[in-house]
Formats: structure tokens, C-alpha cells, sequence
């Protein structure tokens, strides 16, 4: 045994392990103990559990602590950081929303979340924000540091802090990578906002509400004299407060008590009345389509808050697309209403602050990638000369993000762009590893989507040859946005259906292969058609938790299946394909065998032969898998010509062919 092994042994036993620590204190019973090593049991036997997220999350508390603690004794196989952040394309992914794991009325919190994790077929955790928020809306952030009071258990006597890592070390002790997003705005009056006011933009409201302070237009009030002006008021504002009520800071800190936490709380709320109560808004982020920042457009007295002007370039009213209750950092000075800045000039506290906001996640509670928020239109959010058109972020404002993101010891750390398109060049010259792609915009497989896959995957594979580096396009099997009403206005799993959803599964995992290959991204629920994700962003809500035992066993089936192959596809190519007007098909080729996969279109297809002469050698071993039944049957080649059965509407088939030992 090495020194470092040795030290790190030491050290657990100097210092008791989150799980263990909870064991110590909140005792399991006998009951629990007894469940706590069957499911351990079942666990080493595959790997994982083989249970719905709705049977995972009725599991009792003291199971999953017991469970987690026994884990920790043991040296179970833990995520082992790699030498760069190309981890990323080789991973799977899956969105949780800590907020929406609970039952019933009662908000999950992070211990909830961690029972789910041992029932995820993915190697990588996104966390959804966690921190505090507004408007019932967890991507609302009201702080970079304060974590919500409605994502902690509630009788664990455990810090927030402390939940936190905890959660982060389940992950890790399940061999499981852990990212959160990071977002370029806040809520209009967040912690960060009222403490940091000269890292956003601000106006100021005449007495009566019926323009803006000192008789200024909309132009005027964004030059730099009177922002600075306005700072330095709510400065001198906040920091009075602060030593009236005997404190040094809004944002919670560890060692902060429940009354110390709920004290920092209640004067929070109180400076907000007090900003609104002076005249005192911040300016809310733009309409993507639109240049330059909203404009103060009026009052409404009986709501009690300004109303702003969304104008896009042709003057058209983009109201209706716009995010009111979010204000971006003010990443550039020079911004002017509605139309393009004058030149505008980087604004280095507010780069910065915003850059590093990641490393405090990073270093005192071991995340391990970042997802960028908002970074679908940083390329045509630029004039002709490279020059912002807006407030919103630009590819030299996230290129310092991901500059800051690593350190010398930590060099895996990876980026994921939230950009819901496929151009990967530009975002991987940024130094992005992933990009999210586009895949939720698109409910059904039909020739257009497997020709988009395709073309994906020539992509790809060029671009990564070409490069010498791994970058890559997620296949999102579901994403937390596709219940929006700017997509489908319902969740994806009730768009799609069960044969749609599995037909996406089957694509995520062998519709692509070795340089091209495309990272699975799904989403908390997805395993066992649970929805609703997407209200639960937005609304103090759960998850309408399903529990589709068959569907269930399904996806464990599929996933059991890619494991089988996963070496092959990782060092495979495609080899051949083709598209009917019925279905689509294509051989994998690889070190160990060949995979040859279809997919039916909506109307379903009748049996096809495919003459394969000269790529299979003949009478080899064969499995075939039929995912709808959860079963494999065993034979061997009989010639060149393979044939494949009818498939029924999304339906999916794959046949295994094994190299022939000499």
C-alpha cells in the first residue's frame, strides 16, 4: 500500500465520514440496517438497483444512511478524477432537480436526492440550482453561496453545507462525476444584487413613480456617473442596515445558527422593501432576439413594480419572450435601450466575479463540471467586429469562465454549454466539452432526426480527429425544458409515450460510436415515465412520481445491454447505413464484433432483409434483443443476408455478431 493510500485511510478514520456521521446520529433501527444490506447486497451483485425512482425515494432515510455509511467503511469503487476534463465525452448524464424530489407536498431535499442515485444509469450528476431563489422559480438564484432553506432536511442535524457534501459524496461512492449550472443572472433583488449592486445595472424611480430620478431618459441613466451614483447610495444603504442589525454579511456561512440564518433572512427581505420603497430596480435582462437593455416603459402602481419596453431589431414587441424577473450581470458598460451599445467595454468586477463564482463549489464541496446557463446565443450576440449586441453573455466573458473553472490540481473540471443546437466547432474552441444539442425540440425518430444523427456523428468524428481532443454533443434522451410552452407544453415522456421514450434510449446508446460518440443526457424521472419537471422548475411542486415497473425494467434491460457492448462501441465506427421510408438502419464495427441496429418510424416497418456480404463472417455467434420484451435469443449466422423483423410504430432491434475465434 502506497503512502498517499495510506494517508487517505488515515484520515477517514481521523475524520468520520458525512454518512457515517449521520449514522452516528441519527441511529438506523434494526428494520432499517436489515433493508440497508439487502439492498447493499443487490447492489454489488449489478452495480446498481434495479428499482423505479419512485420505489427509491419511498425507501426510509435511515436505509439510505445506513446504506451510504456501509459504502464509505467499505472502499466501494468511488469516482476517480481523470487526468483533463475529456471525461466529459465519455460520460452519461442526468438532471436532477433536488427541489422536486419529495413526495407528495413536501419538497425534497438533498438526502431525498441521494436515494436516487444508485437507480441512475448515468456517470455523470447535473444538479439544478440549489441555492437560494425567488418567484418559486430554482433558476430565479438569489445568491451564488446561500443555500435554499427548502432543499435541507429538516430534522437531520447536519449543516446545510454539510447535506450538501453529503449528496456530492453519494455520487462520488457510486462512481458518479457531480456538476451544478451556473447562471449569468439573478433575481431581480438577490442577496448577491443588494450586496454587489455595481456588478448589474440599475434605475431609479422618480418620487411619483412616473419616470426616472433627476429627470434622466432611459439613455442617460445607464451612463456610468449615474450607475455609480446609484451604487453608492444602495451601498451606503445596505451597509447602515447591516450595522444596525449587528451583521457583516446577508449570505449564510457555515457556522451560522437556524436563528442566525433566519435573522440574515428576515433583514434580506426587509432591505428589499426598503430598495423598492426608495425607487430603487434593477433592469431585467433582454429578449435574446433583442440588442442593447430593456427600457423603463411606466409604472404599475396597483402591482407595485416598473414596467419595461422589449424591442427587437425591427421594432417588434418581444415582451412575451423575456425572463422580467432576472437581471444580468453587467459583464459590459456602454449598454443603451433597445438598440446596439456605443462602445461598449468589458466590465472586469463583474467578469470576474461571475467567473470565480464556480470555485467555492469546486473546492469546498468537490463538484466536478459546470453546466453554463444561457449560452445558446453567445456567437450571434455579436456586431460584425466581435462587438456585443447585448446584455447578455459573450464568448469572452465564458472563455474566462472556463480559464478560471481548473486549477493545477484540478484540471478534469468540465463545461457543459446549455446551447440547444449542434455547432460544436466554435463552442469547442472556447474550450467547452459538450454542448446540449438540440435533440428535445424533436418528439418523434423519423428519417429527418436519424439523418440529423448521422450527419452528427461525421461530425464528429472529423472534428475530433482533426483536433486530437474529445468534445461532444449530448443526446438528450429528455431535458428540465421540455415541458415549457415554448416547446411542447408538456413533458416529452407524455409527448413521446412509452415506445417514443425508448426509442430515444435505444438512440442515445447505439447511434453513435468511438469519436463521435454522443454522451446520453436524461432527465430524473425519465427511467420510469415520471413527469412534470419542467412546472416543478417553476413552481413549488414535485415530480408526479409514476413508477412504471415495465417501462422500468426496460431501461435497465437497454442499459444492461449497452454495458455489454460498451468497449465495442467506444472503440467501434459506423460502418454502414441506410434510411427507408419505414425505417433506418446501420452496422457498428469494432475490435469485438459488430452491432447492427434499426428503428422503426412512426408507421412501424414490415421485415427487411439486409445483404451484409463481405463485412460478417459467416455461421458467427449472434444475440439478438428485443427491448420490448426484455429478452436476447442466441444463434448464428446463415449466410450474408440478415434478416430483421417487423418492428411495430418507434420500435427498436439490435443483433450482436461476435468476432470468430481462429
Amino acid at each position: 500500500m502506497d503512502a498517499m493510500c495510506q494517508m487517505q485511510i488515515r484520515e477517514r478514520r481521523i475524520m468520520p465520514a458525512l454518512w457515517q456521521k449521520l449514522a452516528n446520529l441519527h441511529p438506523p433501527t434494526d428494520d432499517e440496517r436489515q433493508m440497508a444490506v439487502a439492498l447493499l447486497d443487490d447492489y454489488r451483485a449489478r452495480g446498481y438497483l434495479r428499482r423505479t425512482c419512485r420505489a427509491m425515494l419511498v425507501i426510509p432515510d435511515g436505509v439510505m444512511i445506513a446504506f451510504y455509511a456501509a459504502l464509505e467503511l467499505d472502499g466501494a469503487a468511488r469516482w476517480t478524477p481523470p487526468a483533463d476534463s475529456g471525461w466529459m465525452a465519455d460520460a452519461d448524464f442526468c438532471f436532477i432537480n433536488v427541489r422536486a424530489t419529495g413526495l407528495g407536498s413536501t419538497p425534497g431535499n438533498f438526502i431525498q436526492a441521494a436515494k436516487l442515485l444508485p437507480a441512475l444509469r448515468a456517470s455523470a450528476i447535473h444538479l439544478g440550482p440549489f441555492t437560494d431563489y425567488d418567484f418559486h422559480v430554482i433558476y430565479a438564484v438569489r445568491s451564488v453561496q446561500t443555500i435554499s432553506d427548502r432543499v435541507v432536511h429538516p430534522t437531520l442535524k447536519l449543516s446545510p453545507e454539510d447535506q450538501l457534501r453529503a449528496l456530492v459524496s453519494a455520487a462520488h461512492l457510486l462512481g458518479k462525476a457531480v456538476g451544478f449550472d451556473s447562471e449569468p443572472h439573478m433575481a431581480q433583488f438577490a442577496r448577491t444584487v443588494i450586496l454587489r449592486p455595481e456588478l448589474f445595472r440599475w434605475l431609479k424611480l422618480s418620487p411619483d413613480r412616473t419616470g426616472l430620478a433627476w429627470g434622466l431618459s432611459n439613455e442617460a441613466m445607464l451612463e456610468e456617473v449615474h450607475q455609480q451614483r446609484i451604487t453608492n447610495e444602495i451601498h451606503a444603504l445596505v451597509a447602515q442596515t447591516l450595522r444596525d442589525e449587528g451583521l457583516d454579511d446577508l449570505e449564510t456561512v457555515e457556522t451560522d445558527s437556524r436563528e442566525s440564518r433566519a435573522h440574515k433572512r428576515a433583514v434580506y427581505y426587509a432591505l428589499i422593501g426598503a430598495l423598492i420603497e426608495r425607487g430603487y430596480w434593477t433592469i431585467p435582462a433582454q429578449s435574446w432576439a433583442a440588442d442593447g437593455v430593456p427600457a423603463f416603459a411606466g409604472y404599475n402602481h396597483a402591482g407595485n413594480h416598473p414596467l419595461f419596453d422589449y424591442r427587437g431589431r425591427g421594432g417588434e414587441d418581444l415582451g412575451q419572450t423575456a425572463f422580467h424577473i432576472l437581471t444580468p450581470f453587467k459583464f459590459y458598460t456602454g449598454m443603451r435601450p433597445n438598440q446596439p451599445p456605443i462602445a461598449p467595454q468589458v466590465y472586469a468586477p463583474a467578469v470576474e466575479y461571475f467567473a470565480s463564482s464556480f470555485t467555492r463549489w469546486r473546492d469546498q464541496f468537490g463538484f466536478d463540471f459546470v453546466r453554463y446557463d444561457s449560452a445558446d446565443h453567445i456567437f450571434d450576440s455579436l456586431d460584425d467586429d466581435s462587438q456585443p449586441l447585448s446584455d447578455r453573455p459573450t464568448p469572452q466573458v465564458l472563455g474566462t469562465c472556463i480559464e478560471r473553472r481548473q486549477t493545477p490540481d484540478r484540471p478534469y473540471i468540465g463545461s457543459l454549454a446549455e446551447r440547444m443546437g449542434n455547432e460544436i466547432a466554435p463552442y469547442a474552441a472556447l474550450g467547452f466539452d459538450l454542448i446540449l444539442g438540440d435533440d428535445m425540440l424533436q418528439q418523434a425518430a423519423d428519417a429527418r432526426f436519424i439523418e440529423k444523427c448521422f450527419r452528427l456523428y461525421d461530425e464528429l468524428v472529423a472534428l475530433n480527429a482533426a483536433r486530437g481532443t474529445r468534445c461532444a454533443i449530448t443526446f438528450a434522451v429528455d431535458t428540465h425544458d421540455t415541458g415549457n410552452p415554448a416547446f411542447w407544453g408538456r413533458p416529452l415522456v407524455q409527448v413521446a409515450g412509452a415506445d417514443g421514450m425508448r426509442a430515444r434510449h435505444f438512440l442515445s446508446r447505439f447511434s453513435s460510436a468511438g469519436l463521435g460518440r454522443r454522451p446520453k443526457y436524461e432527465a430524473m424521472g425519465s427511467q420510469d415515465l415520471s413527469y412534470g419537471l419542467y412546472e416543478a422548475n417553476v413552481t413549488e411542486t414535485n415530480l408526479i412520481w409514476i413508477g412504471d415497473d415495465a417501462y422500468n425494467a426496460g431501461y435497465h434491460f437497454l442499459e444492461d445491454v449497452y454495458e455489454r457492448h460498451r468497449l465495442l462501441l467506444a472503440g467501434g465506427s459506423i460502418v454502414r447505413r441506410q434510411i427507408t421510408g419505414e425505417a433506418a438502419w446501420w452496422l457498428i464495427a469494432g475490435e469485438a464484433g459488430w452491432l447492427l441496429a434499426a428503428v422503426a418510424f412512426q408507421t412501424g416497418s414490415a421485415p427487411f432483409s439486409l445483404d451484409l456480404s463481405g463485412l460478417l463472417p459467416e455461421n458467427a455467434p449472434v444475440i439478438e434483443y428485443d427491448f420490448a420484451a426484455c429478452n436476447e435469443r442466441a444463434g448464428r449466422l446463415h449466410g450474408a443476408v440478415i434478416s430483421a423483423p417487423p418492428l411495430p410504430p418507434q420500435g427498436v432491434w439490435l443483433l450482436a455478431v461476435e468476432v470468430v475465434g481462429e
